[in-house]
């Protein structure tokens, strides 16, 4: 047995132990959620693992498209090639909370999804006794006493940030601080980034401000800021202005963002602003390690989104969405336009994007809402109908563009279109913990499709048809 497994089951028992001795002065808790998801579906590069986007710098510097950790066949995401599949992932979350209610530990494992069949490092194939174990969350937490009719909370370590959706919504290590009142709830953090320890960087850090609160019954506003400051990572671009070795850049973003939440029954809608601006330095160095500065890129982009809703009745809800995210024109300017988020995991449908039981098994094109550093312009129409407790249906139709047109290297063709998607969800409660689902998506695609598929090839219709058992307690 692995030396993991053992841990894992120590700490378990230790737990249980831990339990008995000390059960007058801790309240425990305990949650998972389960994953078992199979189908088929002819686009198997969405299938290959993960494209994350939002920690992946897409920016252009003469002409050249840095691709800083994707895979280079990223573009060719509609290179059709069949497959069915198994997917599983599981998640645990295990929570001790003092009875003075001034303290909280939380700890949480994941097993990452793994392929049905995947043999590498033993994962999931003959006799299975993978190497598949993480670390989701490991922080605690310290709460004030309330003085005023406000409440205080200290947390540090591996944390969920929830920023924004559009900007950073996963998981990082800091510190941060909390408060709420009757009036409004906010937050003030640091966190330390992703460090690159062969440039023995300790200069990724991110600090953030956020507050909402409502304005009238009905209405609520919320106003964020987040700055960045990466520290010197390594580029892949070519450089063709100077004999470098290496090409290092230092990113410098800020994100100042605001929310207006409308909420009178039957309708609801949101509008969100963010503006995203700093600046890109680049160090050219060649092998003799001497150093030229480059010019730097300015960052200019921004995102507005749209959500409206009407609940019809208690069974139907229709809503709508209307989303810009900036691209990048001209890659031979000075300008970064293209919006770039640090870590989101968004929900813009289910061919692309991680709006299906696929992408909860973290298979998908782009978690974040663009394209490489062409933006994305969405448009949706949706429909929730909850027949009863049982039986819940979902369908939507999407419009999806890039902000600005793709075009082939080898001529002047520049296409805008991803194209038209439709999806339908259907989900079937079983009990309280259980959740049997079947799920259909199929994107018809446009011009800009044409142009990211391999070999020269007209794009294909793509489909994913998938169901599975959701396990929740």
């Amino acid at each position: 047995m692995r030396t993991s497994k053992l841990l894992f089951i120590s700490c378990v028992l230790g737990l249980f132990v831990s339990s008995a001795y000390a059960a007058d002065g801790i309240d425990y808790d305990f949650h998972g959620k389960m994953f078992q998801v199979f189908g088929s579906t002819n686009n198997n590069q969405s299938l290959a693992g993960k494209h994350k986007s939002g920690k992946t710098d897409f920016f252009s510097y003469n002409d050249q498209l840095n691709s800083k950790g994707f895979d280079k066949d990223y573009l060719e995401y509609l290179n059709t090639v069949g497959t069915t599949f198994g997917l599983s992932k599981a998640r645990l979350r295990f929570e001790a909370k003092t009875k003075d209610r001034l303290a909280k530990f939380v700890y949480g494992l994941e097993v990452g999804t793994v392929n049905w069949g995947d043999s590498s490092d033993k994962k999931f194939g003959l006799s299975g006794d993978g190497i598949t174990q993480e670390t989701r969350f490991v922080y605690a937490e310290i709460y004030a006493p309330a003085q005023k009719n406000i409440d205080h909370i200290i947390r540090a370590g591996l944390q969920p940030t929830k920023i924004s959706n559009w900007v950073w919504s996963e998981t990082a290590a800091g510190l941060t601080y909390h408060g709420k009142s009757k009036s409004c709830k906010w937050m003030i953090g640091w966190y330390r980034g992703d460090e690159d320890s062969k440039s023995n960087s300790s200069d990724n850090n991110y600090f953030v401000v956020k507050t909402s609160g409502p304005l009238t019954s009905e209405l609520e506003l919320g106003l964020f800021m987040v700055y960045e400051h990466a520290g010197a990572e390594t580029s892949d671009i070519p450089n063709p202005l100077t004999v470098a070795n290496k090409l290092e850049y230092d990113r410098k973003n800020y994100y100042v963002g605001t929310s207006l939440t409308f909420d009178s029954s039957p309708f609801r809608g949101q509008f969100e602003f963010i503006y995203q601006g700093g600046d890109i330095d680049f160090l050219a160095i060649d092998k003799n390690n001497n150093v030229q500065n480059l010019d730097d890129l300015n960052r200019g982009a921004m995102l507005m989104n749209l959500d409206l809703s009407f609940q019809v009745n208690k069974q139907l809800k229709l809503g709508f969405n209307s989303l810009y995210v900036s691209g990048d024109d001209n890659p031979n300017d000075l300008d970064a336009d293209n919006f770039d988020a640090i870590d989101v995991d968004v929900k813009l449908g289910m061919i692309l994007f991680k709006d299906s039981l696929i992408s909860s098994c973290d298979r998908f094109v782009s978690d974040a809402p663009y394209l490489l550093d062409k933006g994305l312009i969405h448009y949706a129409l949706t429909a929730n109908f909850k027949w009863n407790k049982k039986h819940s249906f979902f369908g939507a139709i999407r419009s999806l563009s890039l902000a600005e047109d793709y075009a082939e290297s080898d001529d002047d063709t520049e296409e805008s279109s991803i194209g038209t998607e439709l999806d339908f969800k259907y989900a079937y409660q079983l009990n309280k913990y259980v959740k049997l689902r079947a799920e259909a998506a199929c994107l018809f695609p446009g011009g800009a499709s044409d142009l990211m598929t391999a070999n020269d090839k007209d794009a294909d219709t793509i489909f994913n048809v998938a169901s599975g058992i959701q396990f929740s307690f």
